[in-house]
């Protein structure tokens, strides 16, 4: 280039920068759209260093899924902006005389301007961060905050150079923001313009910070609206990863024993013949292998498998159960009972908490949500995890997964992509089965509307001669408990009980014609159904025995399953390695589960749950609780060696769980990617139009 084109575009961005700042002289609002577009810069540009730096970690991303990831990741920069300049914003456009004087106005935009610069350090911290665990800042910002001075100390030794250059930039830039508000913009004459303007403004801002024109404010889990981890890392932003880990105020790691100690002692509840750990650096990451030898070990034809969770079933009102318990029946689950004899049910199995969020995390994941862990839908699935529509994709499966309650409800729209699953459905899908929907102030859609929509997509998958692997969550039996017609109301609605009783009787019989329905289809034969429930029901009595507070129903039926009761404790997390073992998937797996099915060591199965901050285990030897401070709990009569050992598997579990959350080490990135590769392989053969086109319904959809 010679020196007079050189000088020709200097003067070019001379006269450019000159045209900015009389524009936004014209008026505030000009200057509020133009401190916007300057906030908006590091951010596009953080996104795009953070895509060159760690290339590797983006290169199976297709050119259609990268634009797509700047794309809505727009809607997380606006964000983040919106709640840094809405108070300076909001004081600069204060209907009276004296907020449009020089100084008023100066004062502000440079308080915008402090704000930026925090921004732009948090954006520079997550980058840097990005590289040590794979994954934006989450949940272990707390543990950061406790050491925050030494911290400090060691990113100025580490980063010097960095911390210079960026005190450099700005400096600079703090030179052109003085060009620009230095001169204050002609204030709106009349006060009813003023007011008029403030009001609009305040309403973009909210429409802005809430991430758009929807029913919940955006959340890190709205990153995750693909199957691939690397396009929602490459969405979210540092600096909104970092502000919801604040807000969420998640406390540290309580550490109970040394790291390795605690990883040997889980290590050694969870080991069975059907696994092997392969990994030191990732300590729950195992190779599978079947110890069913059912149909699936013996046949070249894969089995579909079936995942039915049941909102609110808990175990002390199916009276299969209750025969085994020695209680009277109740009359309110005739056709899961009838179902029962022809499977597996399993008497003795836990939720892992007493949220339907946390069943999510448990069965899709084979982890429970522990005190301090985000819940899926809140930024825990920036993890690398075992999910089960990844794993079975990897297997060639097709995924779905459906739910009676509305699409966004728990945030399961982005919770079914981050797993793996390609088709998801909610209520708004569900065709009308019914006479009458359901009432306004009832979740969701009718069980039935549910099943039998379900039913049709695996007849589809069935008919292409497909494996599919299908999760469905019900919602009927959530409160208020209601019932389409009269004929549902076996028991007289004098109580909740009874209402929710009537509920069950009706889903009951919903599960019996989803059953029917797939016998007629053709495809019963040859899939694995897997009924339990996501909690006991809020109605049940309980007598403060721990376990009943988790006690739900587990149901196998299918192809190679041996019919008959089982005895043997179990939860949650065991049912994805059991799923695993029954389709005899030979594949890595990173959880605290065991398959159902493992013949080793039946008598030390333990179950591991959640209430609030206190931890419950169970075992054939009674029950332990802990608050993470002291031991709250025990079974009557326990001897105190039983309760040592028990109280030191259940922090080993706590322990080793949490510290591998946060340092983003419970499966592989190599196997994530592998997988992600096989699911995302179709995106590639995009045309540009079709990017076009699917960008405008993925913003208008998410805003």
């Amino acid at each position: 280039m010679t020196l007079h084109s050189q000088l020709e575009t200097r003067s070019f961005a001379f006269v450019l920068l000159q045209k900015i700042i009389r524009f936004q002289r014209r008026n505030v609002y000009a200057r509020l759209a133009l401190i916007a577009i300057a906030c908006l810069l590091p951010f596009l540009l953080a996104r795009f260093a953070l895509y060159l730096i760690y290339f590797d970690s983006f290169k199976n991303l297709s050119t259609p899924e990268v634009l797509m990831a700047f794309w809505v990741g727009l809607r997380f920069d606006l964000s983040m902006i919106t709640f840094s300049i809405l108070l300076p914003s909001l004081f600069m456009l204060l209907p009276f005389g004296w907020a449009h004087h020089v100084y008023w106005q100066r004062f502000w935009c440079w308080v915008i301007y402090v704000s930026l610069l925090l921004l732009v350090l948090m954006l520079i911290g997550d980058i840097i961060y990005f590289g040590e665990v794979g994954r934006h800042v989450g949940a272990e910002i707390s543990t950061i905050r406790a050491d925050i001075a030494p911290l400090l100390i060691m990113a100025w030794h580490s980063y010097s150079s960095l911390l210079l250059l960026f005190a450099i930039c700005a400096a600079l830039g703090a030179l052109l923001w003085h060009r620009v508000v230095h001169i204050t913009p002609a204030a709106p004459k009349r006060a009813l313009i003023r007011v008029a303007g403030l009001v609009l403004v305040l309403l973009l801002f909210v429409v802005s910070g809430r991430g758009g024109w929807t029913n919940k404010p955006i959340s890190v889990s709205d990153a995750f609206f693909s199957n691939s981890a690397a396009q929602a890392y490459l969405t979210l932003n540092g600096a909104f990863a970092v502000s919801h880990a604040l807000v969420d105020n998640t406390p540290p790691v309580r550490e109970f024993m040394p790291q390795e100690q605690a990883i040997a002692r889980t290590q050694q509840s969870l080991a069975g013949a059907h696994a092997t750990f392969q990994d030191p650096a990732y300590p729950l990451y195992r190779t599978l292998k079947s110890s069913a030898g059912g149909l699936a070990a013996s046949s070249a034809k894969k089995p579909n498998v079936v995942v039915l969770v049941l909102e609110s079933w808990g175990a002390q009102h199916i009276d299969s159960i209750r025969q085994h318990l020695e209680l009277p029946a109740i009359g309110a689950t005739p056709n899961f009972d009838a179902l029962a004899k022809q499977g597996r049910l399993y008497t003795r199995f836990f939720a892992n908490g007493q949220r339907s969020i946390v069943a999510a995390e448990a069965i899709l994941a084979s982890l429970p949500t522990l005190p301090g862990m985000l819940f899926l839908g809140e930024g825990i699935e920036q993890n690398r995890q075992s999910f089960m529509g990844e794993m079975a994709q990897s297997q060639h499966y097709s995924t779905i997964f459906l739910q009676s309650d509305h699409r966004v409800s728990f945030r399961f729209n982005s919770i079914a992509a981050r797993a793996g699953f390609s088709t998801y459905l909610g209520a708004e899908d569900m065709p009308e089965l019914h006479p009458q929907q359901k009432p306004d102030l009832v979740w969701g859609t009718w069980d039935h509307n549910t099943l039998q929509q379900a039913n049709s997509l695996f007849s589809q998958a069935h008919q292409a001669q497909q494996p599919f692997l299908g999760y469905i969550f019900t919602s009927t039996t959530h409160a208020p408990f209601m019932v389409p017609e009269q004929r549902w109301r076996k028991f007289p609605e004098t109580s909740e009980l009874n209402k929710f009783l009537n509920s069950m009787y009706y889903a009951d019989w919903a599960i019996a014609e989803m059953m029917a329905a797939a016998k007629k289809a053709g495809y019963y034969d040859n899939t694995i159904f897997i009924i339990t429930g996501d909690h006991v029901s809020g109605v049940g009595d309980y007598k403060q025995h721990i376990p009943n507070l988790y006690h739900i129903p587990l149901l196998i039926v299918g192809p190679g399953i041996t019919p008959g009761v089982d005895d043997r404790i179990g939860s949650h997390v065991d049912i994805l390695p059991t799923i695993a073992d029954l389709a005899n998937w030979q594949l890595g797996y990173a959880g605290v589960g065991r398959s159902l099915l493992d013949p080793e060591r039946i008598d030390e199965r333990v179950a591991l749950s959640v209430r609030g901050e206190v931890i419950d285990l169970i075992s054939n030897r009674g029950w332990v609780s802990h608050n993470l401070s002291r031991a709250v709990g025990n079974s009557a009569d326990m001897p105190a060696t039983d309760k040592s050992e028990l109280e030191t598997l259940m922090l080993a579990q706590y322990q080793t769980i949490s510290r591998l959350m946060l340092e983003n080490r419970i499966q592989a990135e190599a196997v994530v990617d592998a997988v992600e590769g096989c699911a995302a392989f179709p995106l590639i053969r995009v045309s540009w139009h079709q990017i076009c086109v699917h960008s405008l319904k993925t913003w208008h959809r998410y805003c």
